[in-house]
């Protein structure tokens, strides 16, 4: 009686494993219907973004520390408030934002300012509507941020000169 116990329970959590296997496979993304991968590998910067990093670097990199590509939710939240649906609504409209670049003290990792490769898209309307949001969150949060234009070359000098004008005025 025992062994047919056990054989019972082993069937049923195998049974479960199927299950539940095929649960994640079906709803996690886990694989396409033609039996492909779901995602794919993809460049953390545009060619334009590459290029402005390594000039970045160069301008400021002995005072900052730079990180690329980091989410707005991540460096600021909506303030607490007795509206649990108001703090989830502001978290919501900055949640699926980033920003190119985050230069940060050395020592503490402070975030101490943002900036912004504007490149022709910014030109939209849509994207005017974003960039103002951004700007606002961080200008709540009081956290200067930097827009410079894309273009083909950049002075290091001249975007050193840029990050220590406005970090200075804040």
């Amino acid at each position: 009686m025992h062994t047919f116990a056990a054989f019972f329970i082993a069937l049923i959590l195998l049974v479960v494993l199927v299950v539940v296997a095929a649960f994640f496979r079906q709803f996690a993304g886990v694989s396409r219907a033609d039996g492909g991968h779901a995602y794919e590998a993809v460049a953390l910067l545009t060619a334009a973004e590459r290029s402005f990093f390594g000039v970045l670097q160069q301008a400021v990199a002995s005072d900052y520390k730079i990180f690329a590509k980091v989410r707005l939710a991540d460096i600021v939240r909506p303030v607490r408030s007795s509206s649990r649906s108001g703090w989830q609504a502001a978290f919501n409209r900055i949640t699926g934002k980033h920003v190119d670049f985050v230069l940060c003290d050395s020592e503490r990792l402070r975030v101490i300012g943002v900036v912004e490769l504007d490149d022709s898209t910014h030109a939209r309307f849509e994207r005017g509507v974003r960039d103002g949001l951004v700007d606002s969150a961080l200008a709540d949060a009081g956290i200067p941020v930097l827009r410079i234009p894309a273009r083909e070359s950049y002075s290091p000098a001249q975007i050193r000169d840029l990050v220590q004008s406005l970090c200075r005025s804040h």
